[in-house]
């Protein structure tokens, strides 16, 4: 049970440093777009992509999680 403990809380760091590189994005386009006096203008066509990107990350944490779920279940099972 440890050993999931240690898998899980790998997922959870793996992720959120994911996220808070992708978060990175928009903030920076937001600055050079602030700095160029646009306002938040340029933020604007790249909506779509940025929320694509982040569902699929979202998805693929998601399913990452239930596979390491039904790992831990596989093996309690086997040492039963």
């Amino acid at each position: 049970m440890n050993e999931m403990t240690t898998k899980r809380k790998v997922l959870y760091r793996k992720y959120l440093f994911g996220y808070l590189c992708l978060l990175g994005f928009p903030i920076m386009i937001l600055a050079l777009s602030l700095s160029k006096g646009a306002g938040i203008a340029g933020l604007v066509p790249g909506i779509p992509f940025y929320v694509l990107v982040l569902g699929g990350a979202t998805y693929k944490f998601i399913k990452e999680l239930r596979a390491l779920k039904s790992e831990g279940r596989m093996t309690g099972r086997k040492s039963e």
